[in-house]
């Protein structure tokens, strides 16, 4: 295993005093400069923007994709199983129609086996996202654990758990975070990002923030079940 940061002068200047020790810097898609400033320090990989969605892989440019993939320590290529509302308008956010949710499920694997063409599934990672709730830009139904672990498994991709999203689209869902993620397809896992989150001064939840205690001890009981898991596993 492995561990990485987010890149960032902070962090930058932290590594550089010795202060954390980890193996990789993470780094957005879009700016050269930071990924080369990276990649000075110790070996960094790319997360992606893709959007598995409505053809979305046709605008891709995949030379670029690559490029930025043999010039890094990137291992997958990270996608984000999206159903924008609207796309759907006809549908309410939180229809559970099967002939709905199917529509949306076989929407993002086409995108997904442009990315297979491209790429290969063994080297896709498919990423959970953010739910809201009513009104707001995301169906149910791209968070839906069933269906993100269709996906899975029909594409032969790996997972990418992220725990400040799963906290976040479970609290609209209304149960529990840790039951939420016991029923994502946590056994093709690949990454797992932590992250904070925090209500803003609007009140809406925001990721991408510093830790609470909450989250570590997310973090701490995620890690003990997929090490369960992998153990079980190991002994059937």
């Amino acid at each position: 295993m492995k561990v990485a940061v987010n890149y960032s002068v902070e962090a930058r200047n932290l590594l550089t005093n010795s202060l954390i020790d980890i193996d990789l810097f993470k780094c957005p898609d879009f700016s050269t400069e930071l990924i080369q400033d990276a990649k000075e320090m110790i070996p960094s990989y790319i997360h992606f923007g893709l959007n598995a969605e409505n053809g979305q892989m046709k605008n891709v440019d995949w030379g670029l994709i690559r490029e930025l993939q043999s010039q890094t320590e990137t291992p997958y290529i990270n996608v984000h199983a999206v159903a924008m509302a609207k796309h759907y308008p006809e549908y309410d956010v939180e229809t559970s129609q099967p002939s709905h949710i199917n529509e949306m499920t076989d929407a993002i694997l086409r995108d997904i086996e442009i990315l297979d063409r491209e790429i290969g599934a063994e080297k896709v990672i498919v990423e959970n996202v953010i739910y809201r709730g009513q009104g707001e830009y995301m169906m149910r139904a791209a968070i839906d654990p069933e269906v993100l672990s269709r996906i899975i498994e029909k594409t032969g991709c790996g997972f990418l758990l992220d725990t400040a999203h799963a906290q976040m689209s479970s609290k609209s869902l209304g149960f529990g975070v840790k039951e939420y993620i016991s029923r994502l397809p946590v056994d093709h896992l690949k990454e797992l990002p932590i992250t904070g989150i925090k209500p803003d001064n609007n009140g809406r939840l925001r990721d991408s923030l510093p830790m609470t205690d909450d989250d570590w001890a997310l973090a701490s009981w995620t890690l003990e079940k997929i090490i369960h898991n992998s153990l079980s596993a190991t002994h059937l």
